[in-house]
């Protein structure tokens, strides 16, 4: 069975963006509150809770959870206390971007379509097991890969 999840290096290091966005935004709030307060500090607002409330969402609320075996696929989104789980026939479609970032970098991203409209996308320096599942895709539904670009 192939477990992928965050990384813990992932999660500590937004959770230190979040800690810190929310000191910040605490100081210009008491500021405002004070009444000595400067346009910068309403820009800082302004600019700082969207950011933050989008990391929140993107990276913890969405927190999921990826099992692969037994020709099965099972998506666990604790934070929701949902699971959705799926035989392999079931996906239309898989792909797997590699973008390249760098002269030896690159950035790849595996995105699963299944019939019930879920799709399914995890990066590999997010997400623990990236290779792995990749590679049971690849073994097991390797005629539902598409080509990059045309999905």
């Amino acid at each position: 069975m192939i477990v992928s999840r965050p990384s813990s290096q992932t999660l500590i290091s937004f959770t230190l963006f979040l800690l810190i966005t929310c000191i910040v935004l605490t100081l210009n709030v008491v500021t405002i509150i004070q009444d000595r307060y400067a346009w910068y500090n309403l820009a800082i607002i302004g600019i700082l809770v969207p950011i933050g409330v989008f990391v929140l969402y993107r990276i913890f609320i969405r927190y999921k959870v990826i099992r692969a075996g037994n020709n099965r696929l099972e998506i666990t989104y604790p934070v929701f206390r949902k699971t959705h789980g799926f035989h392999l026939r079931q996906i239309t479609s898989w792909r797997e971007s590699i973008v390249k970032t760098g002269k030896k970098a690159v950035y790849k991203e595996l995105e699963i379509v299944c019939d019930n409209r879920l799709r399914i996308t995890i990066g590999q320096k997010e997400h623990t097991e990236y290779d792995k599942l990749v590679h049971y895709l690849q073994r097991k539904i390797p005629g539902k890969k598409v080509a990059e670009g045309s999905h």
